[in-house]
């Protein structure tokens, strides 16, 4: 965020002592039992619809506070003219209430200062009073030092003060100007009638604003103009920042009775609005997935719509659907008419993930664009995204062929030039077409998958799915791990001091990152090997964990009956914190059902004792033979056989330069999953030479890894994963480069 916005030295300073005083001012809102007030309650009802109900804590409440009432001040500076109150004056809560009247005196129309959840803060004795008074003519002051359009005061301050964890679980992500002006510019025709049906504090809108403002047309053209623009909004704070900076923007001179902005779902059109339609939908919709929504009601209705739109992935990709996606085909249906325009910020994921294969099918649009961007945006922008630009059409069944134009987009200044508000410059790369590596059809269903350059394309080898597809299967995930990964401690008769393994805190999330138990006693019988992808190197798997499961050594069957005193106090203890920290909308009845999600743990596939894995996600394709007693989990696919050199055949298959080459062609940014397996693996038979020749390669790259973790990672304090993975990757270059001619060999045959 430093970065970001270049806040160093003496900027870094001010914020930093800006935030203390919040963290102060906190503390007396909590000795004041705010949570109490009728009005932080119906705070907490309102805003339930938007956050997640783990972040409606007066820490949020307090943020909202100070930007409701930073409002009243900008208003009283830019729009009316008033001289800020200064620090050594005396207030009163009247302060307030006078530039509320003031303002309504000739902007009557304009519903502006009615959010009455923060009227709490006006009743706070004259001390307290003060001190927020206070933070709040820092803030204003810092502004000032920064050097900040006042139109942006509140894009900075939401951005700086309100975590992000908090911002993005309700999928907020603010929108660098100079890129929605490099949009406006693309896609706005003065006059144009345009809604942002995200508007957030309005910065798409305010972009279009003033190319109106400082356009030629006549003022009577202009505040035709103005009226023609449109914003929704879930949030009520963010209708509030939005109307601000448009009153901040037109000032005196255009006297308009109405701003265009409302406090409104458009994934819900408001009666008002069933028939208005827009030349051009812009904005940047919510960047959150299907599982980060807690209501039932609004997964019910996310299906349905998604179902609706026919856009919704299989079963297994539910929880990744991409919100936004919604969005844009809602757009389709309630706002726009033939031939409208429509360019939103949206996450890379779209063009690439398995989720919205059916998305991609793109019914309904045509004159799609691309607008990709290189790294050199990371600093303003630290997501993965692109523009996508479409018009509707009156076709609504998937395009028969699809090719569509993708700009590559570079920033012109160098990274120590960037800055979020500065009027940036983007240079065209290069333009290529992209097309899908394949199209399925499964019923009535089309299936498009990730959209690659025809370049690309050719690289390609054989889209053919292999017969080891179905084999392969996702490993148990063993969640929340905070409460089954353990470190053991044999204390005899066959029983287990435990207490939390330490490396399962490195990546925890809220609510699963405490400590939740301490030198607990189980049954020895119910500790499991388990193996995660973190530990994957090419050939080795070179650690495991020990897991506390409560099912049966020789099955893998629960019966809760069956476990010993300690063992059961144990789950029992565990399951109680999973039931109280769980999400509402997840459906399991107890941590068991939780950890046999899918039935991918109580399955005899795991109890086979030779098995080979990979993993799930990341840049290069990591595989190992698995022989014992080890549990798979969910980071890795494995398959079990009862043929050794099958398993190193595969291993060395699943490890060639060639496979990982392949997959970042046509894997989504992270995901590989069954991606191997769009290539035609053919079944390993003994007698083929090709094929015993793998095997062995497989089993030498083995060894290799072995020797080195003999030699260097044993007991070796100084071990790391990095130095291991370097040296093991010269170790076994060469072994690489002959499995690939092989590889290359059986490919063309």
């Amino acid at each position: 965020m430093d970065s970001k916005f270049n806040l160093y030295g003496e900027k870094k300073r001010k914020i930093n002592q800006l935030c203390v005083g919040i963290d102060i001012f906190k503390e007396i809102l909590k000795k004041n039992q705010i949570e109490r007030n009728q009005y932080y309650k119906l705070w907490q009802k309102k805003f339930i619809e938007i956050y997640n109900k783990n972040n409606l804590i007066i820490e949020l409440y307090l943020y909202f506070s100070l930007i409701y009432y930073l409002g009243f001040l900008i208003i009283s500076k830019f729009f009316l003219g008033d001289k800020l109150i200064k620090k050594d004056e005396i207030f009163s809560q009247n302060y307030f209430l006078k530039i509320q009247d003031d303002f309504s005196q000739n902007n009557a129309k304009i519903n502006l200062f009615n959010l009455n959840y923060f009227n709490p803060i006006l009743k706070l004795d004259s001390k307290a009073f003060n001190k927020f008074i206070y933070i709040l003519l820092d803030i204003i002051q810092l502004f000032d030092d920064l050097d900040i359009n006042p139109e942006y005061y509140f894009d900075f301050l939401v951005q700086n003060i309100i975590p992000k964890e908090i911002r993005h679980d309700s999928g907020e992500f603010y929108t660098p100007p100079f890129l929605v002006q490099k949009m406006a510019d693309f896609s706005y025709e003065l006059g144009e009638k345009v809604l942002d049906p995200c508007c957030g504090s309005g910065n798409f809108l305010i972009i279009i604003l003033k190319k109106i403002l400082n356009s030629n047309l006549p003022e009577n053209r202009k505040i035709h103009a103005i009226d023609n623009l449109y914003g929704f909004d879930i949030n009520p704070i963010s209708i509030y920042m939005a109307k601000i900076n448009f009153l901040l923007l037109l000032g005196k001179k255009f006297r308009i009775q109405k701003i265009n902005i409302f406090n409104i779902n458009s994934l819900c059109p408001d009666s008002n609005f069933k028939n208005v339609v827009f030349d051009l939908i812009i904005g940047n919709p919510p960047w959150y997935t299907f599982r980060d929504i807690d209501s039932i009601k609004q997964r019910e209705f996310i299906k349905y719509t998604a179902e609706k739109f026919k856009i919704k992935p299989t079963p297994k990709n539910l929880l990744n659907t991409e919100i936004s996606t919604v969005f844009f085909y809602s757009s389709y249906e309630n706002y726009m008419k033939l031939n409208s325009k429509i360019f939103f910020v949206i996450t890379k994921g779209v063009i690439t993930g398995s989720h919205t294969s059916r998305f991609r099918n793109f019914r309904g649009f045509d004159l799609i664009k691309i607008w990709n961007f290189n790294n050199s945006l990371k600093k303003v922008f630290p997501v993965d995204f692109i523009c996508l630009f479409a018009k509707k059409s009156n076709n609504t069944n998937p395009k028969i062929k699809i090719e569509i134009p993708c700009y590559n987009f570079s920033l012109v200044e160098k990274y120590n030039k960037i800055n979020y508000f500065k009027d940036l410059q983007l240079k065209l790369e290069s333009k290529e077409i992209l097309v899908p590596y394949n199209r399925i059809k499964k019923g009535e269903k089309t299936f498009t998958k990730k959209l690659i350059s025809k370049r690309e394309k050719k690289a390609l080898l054989e889209i053919r799915e292999s017969i080891y597809k179905p084999l392969f299967r996702k490993g148990a995930d063993l969640n929340p791990r905070n409460l089954i990964f353990v470190n053991i401690n044999p204390i005899g008769n066959s029983l287990v001091k435990i207490n939390p393994d330490e490396r399962i805190f490195k990546r925890a999330k809220h609510p699963w990152k405490n400590k939740e138990f301490k030198d607990e006693i189980v049954d020895e019988n119910n500790i499991f090997k388990v193996v995660k992808s973190t530990e994957l190197l090419k050939f080795f798997i070179y650690d495991f964990y020990n897991v506390f499961l409560p099912i049966m050594y020789n099955d893998l069957k629960f019966n809760y009956n069956n476990l010993n005193r300690y063992s059961k106090t144990f789950y029992n203890k565990i399951n109680q914190i999973y039931l109280k920290l769980k999400k509402s909308t997840t459906n399991n009845q107890s941590i068991m059902d939780n950890l046999n999600r899918w039935g991918k743990l109580q399955n005899n596939q795991q109890l086979e004792k030779i098995k080979i894995v990979y993993n799930n996600s990341g840049a290069i394709l990591k595989s190992a033979v698995i022989q014992g007693d080890y549990i798979i989990s969910g980071d890795l696919s494995y398959y079990s056989t009862k043929d050794l050199d099958e398993a190193y055949y595969l291993s060395a298959v699943l490890n060639s330069k060639l496979f990982t080459n392949q997959i970042r062609i046509i894997k989504s940014s992270r995901h590989i999953f069954k991606k191997p397996f769009s290539f035609p693996i053919k079944k390993f038979i003994p007698q083929n030479i090709n094929h015993q020749k793998l095997a062995n390669l497989g089993k030498k790259g083995e060894k290799e890894a072995k020797i080195i973790f003999n030699n260097f990672g044993k007991n070796n304090r100084k071990f790391s994963y990095f130095s291991f993975k370097e040296i093991l990757n010269i170790k076994i270059n060469q072994i690489l480069d002959e499995i690939d001619n092989i590889v290359k060999v059986e490919f063309s045959s």
